[in-house]
């Protein structure tokens, strides 16, 4: 099981930054938790759709070799960015 999540925590970790971005410009235009969360959403069943192509699929093996299915693993990828994204707004939410 930990390995499960270290492989899913390694795979996170080049997509953090872009998604803090995304988080940024959400609450730039309108910091509600609902519109952020609805966004991450639809950015993480877009890289579903776009991993069922052949050639990504294949760059992404590494995290079938662990045991990890494709539901868990895009499912752990949005509570992740989830946590990270309602953290960061209501943050800023209490500042403004």
């Amino acid at each position: 099981m930990t390995r499960q999540i270290t492989s899913i925590i390694n795979y996170y970790k080049p997509l953090a930054l872009w998604s803090f971005l995304i988080t940024i410009i959400i609450t730039v235009i309108n910091p509600m938790v609902i519109l952020a969360l609805c966004t991450k959403l639809f950015l993480t069943l877009l890289l579903w759709v776009m991993l069922s192509d052949r050639n990504l699929r294949k760059r992404l093996n590494f995290y079938k070799i662990r045991g990890v299915s494709n539901f868990k693993f895009f499912l752990s990828l949005f509570l992740i960015d989830a946590f990270i994204t309602c953290s960061f707004i209501s943050l800023i939410k209490g500042f403004i």
